[in-house]
C-alpha cells in the first residue's frame, strides 16, 4: 500500500497551482446557511452540489469514512496511510473544483469538516478555515439528528464504542425525549474539537458568531472578508442581508426553565471558554426570602 503522506503530498503539489480555500464549519443549527448565504453573496465560490442548508455534497463524501475511520487519532492514518481515503479524498477535492469559475475565491461550507481537518490541512496547508459559533443555550433547543450511527456518535462524543451516555440510550426515540441535552452534549464536542483542529491552522483560523451576524450582517462580513484578505461584494452582501433576522437569538429564554437547566449541566463551564457567560445560580427559596426580609 502507498503511504498517505506521498499520495497527500502529491495531492497538495497538484492543487497548489490555485489559491488555498476558505473552510467554513460549526455545530450544525448555529447558523451556517446565512453565513454561507453571505459569503456566496459577497463572492465566495462554494461549489455546485450544495443541499438545502449550503452544505457541500462533495466534501460530505470524503468527511464522512475519514471521520468514522480515523477520528480522533490520525496517527495511524499519517504513519502508516490509507489507499481508500487518499484516493477518496482526490476524488472529491477534483470534483469539487470542476465548476469553480476562473480566477474565484472558493471553498465549501460543511458544518462537520472541524472533524477531518487534520487532513485536509495537510493538503492544504494555507487554508483559511472559519469556525461559526453561536450560543450552546439555543443550540441545544434546535433538534438534529440521534447519535445511532458510528460517525455520529464521534460527532457528538468523540468516540464510536458508546452504547449509552449518562445512562441514556443512544436511539432515535431516547434522542427526541431528551434532544435539548445530546444538542448539549453535540455543541460541547464540536466546538471544542472545531477550536483545537483550527488551532492547527495558525493564524490562518478565525471565528465568527452568529449573533453579531444577524446584528449587523454587513458589518460582520465585512469584517470577515478583511481578515480572509479577499474582497467582497458590497452590494451582493447588502441585498443577502434584506432576509436577515434575529427572532432565533435568545430562543432558550422561552423554553421550560428545567429543560434549560438540564442543557446546562451539559453546556457549562465549556460556556464560558467560548465567551458566553451563564447567569448566575438562583437563590434557594430560603435564600430569596431572607433576601427579601433584608430589604424590606
Amino acid at each position: 500500500m502507498t503511504a498517505l503522506p506521498d499520495t497527500i503530498t502529491q495531492l497538495r503539489h497538484d492543487l497548489s497551482m490555485i489559491p488555498p480555500p476558505v473552510v467554513f464549519y460549526c455545530k450544525s443549527h448555529s447558523g451556517s446557511r446565512l453565513l454561507a448565504r453571505l459569503v456566496m453573496a459577497g463572492g465566495v465560490w462554494l461549489g455546485d452540489r450544495r443541499n438545502e442548508s449550503e452544505d457541500s455534497a462533495d466534501i460530505l463524501r470524503l468527511v464522512e469514512p475519514l471521520v468514522e475511520r480515523h477520528f480522533p487519532d490520525f496517527s495511524r492514518l499519517f504513519s502508516q496511510g490509507d489507499e481508500e481515503i487518499s484516493a477518496l479524498a482526490r476524488d472529491v477535492l477534483t470534483g469539487h473544483l470542476r465548476g469553480r469559475p476562473d480566477g474565484a475565491p472558493w471553498g465549501w461550507k460543511l458544518c462537520e469538516t472541524g472533524y477531518a481537518l487534520p487532513l485536509l490541512l495537510r493538503i492544504f496547508p494555507r487554508a483559511q478555515v472559519v469556525h461559526l459559533l453561536r450560543d450552546g443555550r439555543d443550540v441545544a433547543f434546535c433538534d438534529h439528528v440521534a447519535p445511532e450511527s458510528a460517525f455520529w456518535k464521534k460527532v457528538f462524543f468523540g468516540t464510536d464504542r458508546i452504547r449509552r451516555w449518562n445512562g441514556l440510550k443512544l436511539t432515535y426515540h431516547t434522542y427526541l425525549r431528551h434532544s435539548h441535552v445530546f444538542n448539549a452534549q453535540h455543541w460541547v464536542n464540536s466546538v471544542s474539537v472545531g477550536r483545537r483542529h483550527g488551532a492547527m491552522a495558525g493564524a490562518n483560523y478565525h471565528e465568527i458568531r452568529y449573533e453579531h451576524i444577524v446584528a449587523d450582517p454587513v458589518g460582520a462580513m465585512r469584517g470577515l472578508f478583511d481578515r480572509l484578505g479577499l474582497p467582497m461584494d458590497e452590494d451582493g452582501v447588502r441585498a443577502a442581508a434584506g432576509s436577515v433576522h434575529a427572532d432565533s437569538v435568545g430562543k432558550h429564554r422561552a423554553m421550560p426553565e428545567w429543560q434549560v437547566r438540564e442543557a446546562l449541566r451539559v453546556l457549562a463551564p465549556t460556556l464560558g471558554a467560548f465567551g458566553y457567560a451563564t447567569p448566575p445560580a438562583r437563590a434557594g427559596r430560603f435564600a430569596r426570602i431572607l433576601g427579601r426580609l433584608r430589604a424590606s
